[in-house]
């Protein structure tokens, strides 16, 4: 099954260089997260605007964050923000934080934010993504109600060590893989990576992201350089990226990682990947 990379890059443009990894990395993350301020913030920055446009000319869906207050928000408000995002930033869709999926008493309120995004009655996205809005509800399972209501759902984000306890709702393998995306910070070992990774390999989900930081803020930056290379190199094993048209990347050589080394197929995808780096002259 392919698999792909959905980012939270919360984080400035050129405070580290992770905007610039996340573009080059083009080929294997379909979707970053924009956060300027919890929010599109008070004024529109020219550094985000600069960003989103790199990623997108490289490929990849850019998405607006915003937080519902987990349902408590005016509805006007969040209208205000996606409307901001458009505007300002040209954003392919909305990310919906802070979601209050508990039980059914929110689906209206969530069906009037998808409506402000993909509805054709006051859309304010002109979007053509497949890709225009993801749920977090902060929790594996939600009520199914919900499901119809977002494209993707962020269904696991936590530890490492509690990932291995991960349950999915039973109804999971009623949908595609692509409804679903696992979040997993703590990722500091390679014997870690590689449990994480096992784990996901066998899970109906289509979307990943690892990082070795921790709580309070594991989206300030991308993973360290050998993190993020393992989770790269186990995507692209997994088979195609995005789409014709993207912008490869390349590929450090991986140390560490058994799920890796084992496979020879994989060995093969960082041989090539090494030797484009190399005849690009970034190795």
């Amino acid at each position: 099954m392919p698999r792909s990379v959905v980012t939270p890059s919360y984080f400035y443009p050129g405070a580290t260089d992770s905007w610039a990894r996340l573009v080059k990395a083009a080929m294997y993350v379909s979707v970053v997260l924009l956060n300027p301020d919890s929010g599109p913030g008070a004024e529109r920055l020219q550094d985000f605007a600069t960003v989103v446009q790199q990623s997108q000319a490289a490929g990849i869906k850019v998405l607006g964050y915003i937080a519902s207050g987990y349902g408590t928000r005016a509805i006007a408000d969040l209208v205000s923000e996606i409307n901001l995002y458009s505007g300002w930033y040209g954003v392919d869709g909305i990310f919906v934080d802070e979601m209050n999926a508990v039980d059914t008493s929110k689906v209206q309120f969530y069906q009037q934010i998808h409506d402000a995004v993909k509805g054709s009655a006051g859309q304010v996205l002109d979007s053509a993504s497949s890709i225009q809005l993801i749920f977090n509800p902060g929790q594996p399972v939600v009520p199914e109600a919900y499901l119809p209501l977002a494209d993707i759902f962020l269904t696991f984000e936590g530890s490492a060590e509690s990932y291995q306890s991960f349950s999915a709702a039973d109804y999971t393998l009623n949908y595609a893989p692509s409804k679903f995306w696992h979040v997993v910070y703590r990722c500091s070992s390679n014997a870690t990576i590689d449990a994480t990774l096992s784990q996901f390999n066998s899970r109906h989900a289509e979307y990943l992201y690892i990082t070795d930081l921790d709580e309070p803020n594991p989206y300030y930056s991308l993973p360290a350089e050998n993190t993020w290379a393992q989770l790269l190199a186990y995507i692209a094993s997994t088979g195609p990226g995005p789409g014709p048209g993207v912008r490869p990347t390349s590929i450090a050589p991986v140390s560490g990682s058994s799920i890796l080394r084992s496979d020879p197929a994989v060995l093969c995808v960082l041989a090539v990947l090494t030797l484009t780096a190399v005849l690009a002259g970034v190795a």
